[in-house]
């Protein structure tokens, strides 16, 4: 794609962020569409609204421009419009309960199975970066994470379930995928039953 994203820079029709992460996807079922995994935003503090909103202004703009991008330099594209934006920015990383057992990224390497295992996963580290062809996959194998890692140090009827979980930044760039955190949903979901049953 390099020398289509330089012509368009050349045009002005992007600009540099916009090359830095592009990814699309065909969507089941649903033919004739295409989901964009795009654009990145550098990172950002999302606890601070008037940052939050600036961003997501600036990704709305992008969006357009690549939409326009599409329009004009990909062969199938010339009458392909935006059908959905998403509501809200896919944040990878912000707030984390303080856990029981906070999972570290040591931990997943060693493949230790904790007592009460919520899931087993291989997803490796998935570290992105806001210099451009400078992600990271570290593949760490098979791994387990234990309930004591979703369940609140402080209070024992607090949890968190998904990206927020226990987890220092290493570790939590392997768990916070889809797949976990479901499977993590689960296991809370099934803990505060058994709680309550007693």
């Amino acid at each position: 794609l390099k020398p289509i994203f330089d012509l368009a820079l050349n045009n002005g029709a992007l600009e540099s962020s916009d090359t830095t992460y592009f990814q699309l996807f065909t969507m089941p079922g649903a033919k004739g569409s295409i989901a964009f995994n795009c654009p990145r935003i550098a990172d950002f503090d999302p606890n601070n609204g008037l940052e939050y909103s600036k961003n997501i202004i600036a990704a709305r703009k992008a969006i357009y421009r690549l939409s326009k991008f599409m329009n004009k330099y990909f062969k199938g594209f010339e009458n392909a419009y935006i059908s959905q934006i998403a509501d809200l920015t896919g944040i990878r990383e912000s707030n984390k309960i303080i856990s029981r057992e906070q999972v570290t990224s040591e931990f997943l390497y060693s493949g230790e199975r904790p007592d009460n295992p919520v899931l087993s996963g291989d997803y490796p580290i998935d570290i992105h970066s806001n210099e451009k062809n400078n992600s990271k996959l570290e593949k760490i194998g098979k791994y387990y994470l234990g309930i004591n890692s979703l369940i609140s140090k402080r209070h024992d009827n607090l949890y968190a379930a998904g990206r927020n979980l226990g987890a220092d930044s290493r570790a939590q760039a392997a768990l916070r995928t889809q797949v976990s955190c479901m499977s993590m949903g689960e296991a809370v979901a099934r803990d505060i039953s058994f709680k309550i049953k007693k």
